[in-house]
């Protein structure tokens, strides 16, 4: 999603106003449904919310009422456009922003309870002394034992300089531990960064919010400095962000001039937004899934329209509208599509995706269960282009499970010698693409592998493969 801070503050009386002007059902049902003017239809509801208070059995408030008024306005319109609630607003501002004032730990839940994953770096909580593994049991007094993670979260937030007290169980020590912490602002970083083997630069990307292009700078000068070879920047599972972000970052691979994204309004009104640095030269491969939405896309279909880089994983998830976000006077917010984007190419993305280069399914558990299915490869043959067996079905369904594109048909077709040919290389023995009794081992002990330890990042491996050629 996409925010614009652009709009003004919109009043809360805009939409509230069907509360007041309510005259009864009676009026509006004299009136035809063609000739009602937009104050008769705010009349008309009106009528409506009042009616139910005086008739409906249980108890409804009007609050309730104009709420679910509100959230039905916008069931007309995409299903990224939205009505906040003022609880709702406050979570999705510091989603966007990336800042809030709190403690600063990652909590999750681990065996039904509220675990702290881990304290963030400086943050109040880590100076207190609260540590991975803890598990959170009261919050200022309130029992959250078998509470709602986001109800605890939601009491660890408050306003910076207030202080809150912790109570947590560590290990096997029977008693609850207290800690009393002062609340401070929390930035939280959605960019993470290492060398990997082969001396490349992994970069993970969480999301585009407010802090995104400040981090990733860093985590570029830091790579650059110690030279590595290439960039892996993964945005799988990155369900986008802000779209100055993404420019931002984009900036650093796309050439200079270069379209990163076209961005068409309502009527004929459109930006182009273009490369303004030199870009960075070195190999670089972005890592996309089925998750990878909005900001992600912007930013893989950047690069590889543009022949920035290679683009490895499986078909995005299609967002490809723009939205902008609007305060209500009661706390609430709106969020509202007003744009699409397109790839620097012009091409369309909502609903489609980006396509990678490189297709690459990883492994899930529920391919595990399909793996004593597959046929042994014990002929003593050595097929070739147009040649059938149980050796090349068994061969395409081990291909097929480790995340390489092949059908199964049991048929040598040039697919699956290319298939086979890029699984030598990445095993480091020679791409002849024939099924020889080492290929067909190493295939075996790959299964293995991917089946003893329940998953391998086989679209990373691939990207390592790539980065270093």
């Amino acid at each position: 999603m996409f925010r614009s801070m652009k709009f003004k503050k919109i009043s809360i009386a805009l939409v509230v106003i069907i509360a007041l002007l309510a005259t009864g059902l009676s009026y509006a049902n004299k009136v035809s449904e063609e000739s009602l003017s937009l104050n008769d239809r705010l009349n008309y509801l009106g009528g409506m919310v009042r009616f139910v208070q005086e008739k409906y059995k249980y108890d409804v408030t009007e609050e309730e009422l104009m709420e679910a008024a509100y959230n039905g306005l916008f069931d007309a319109l995409d299903v990224h456009s939205t009505y906040f609630s003022p609880d709702d607003y406050e979570d999705f501002n510091v989603d966007s922003s990336g800042t809030y004032a709190g403690i600063g730990i990652s909590v999750g839940v681990r065996n039904e309870k509220i675990t702290i994953i881990a304290p963030i770096k400086g943050t109040p909580g880590e100076k207190a002394g609260l540590k991975s593994g803890d598990i959170i049991k009261s919050v200022d007094g309130v029992d959250v034992s078998n509470a709602n993670i986001q109800k605890a979260i939601k009491l660890m937030r408050g306003k910076e300089g207030t202080k809150v007290s912790i109570g947590i169980s560590r290990g096997n020590n029977p008693q609850i531990l207290y800690f009393d912490i002062e609340r401070a602002i929390v930035e939280v970083n959605p960019v993470e960064y290492e060398v990997i083997e082969d001396n490349i630069g992994y970069i993970k990307i969480t999301t585009f919010n407010e802090n995104t292009y400040e981090n990733m700078k860093k985590a570029l000068d830091d790579l650059l400095a110690k030279n590595v070879k290439g960039f892996i920047v993964d945005v799988r599972d990155n369900p986008g962000g802000i779209l100055g972000e993404v420019e931002k970052v984009a900036d650093y691979f796309v050439p200079k001039d270069e379209p990163i994204v076209h961005i068409e309004f309502k009527g004929d009104l459109k930006n182009t937004y273009k490369a303004k640095r030199e870009k960075i030269d070195k190999p670089l491969v972005v890592l996309v899934n089925g998750g990878s939405a909005s900001a992600s896309e912007i930013f893989a279909g950047a690069v590889k329209t543009t022949n920035s880089g290679t683009i490895i994983g499986t078909q995005t998830y299609g967002k490809g509208t723009v939205q902008t976000v609007a305060s209500l006077s009661n706390g609430g917010g709106i969020k509202i599509t007003i744009a699409e984007y397109l790839t620097s190419d012009k091409s369309k993305i909502d609903g489609i995706g980006v396509t990678p280069d490189i297709v690459i399914k990883n492994v899930s558990e529920e391919d595990n269960k399909d793996i004593p299915q597959f046929v042994p490869m014990i002929e003593d043959v050595n097929p070739k282009l147009g040649d059938k067996g149980l050796n090349i079905y068994g061969a395409q369904q081990r291909l097929k499970f480790i995340g390489y594109e092949v059908e199964i048909t049991g048929i040598m077709d040039e697919e699956t010698i290319e298939a086979i040919k890029q699984f030598q290389r990445a095993q480091e023995i020679s791409p002849s693409g024939q099924l020889d009794f080492p290929t067909r081992e190493k295939m075996n002990q790959k299964v293995l592998r991917v089946y003893s330890n329940g998953t391998e990042d086989l679209q990373l491996e691939k990207a390592i493969e790539v980065v270093g050629k």
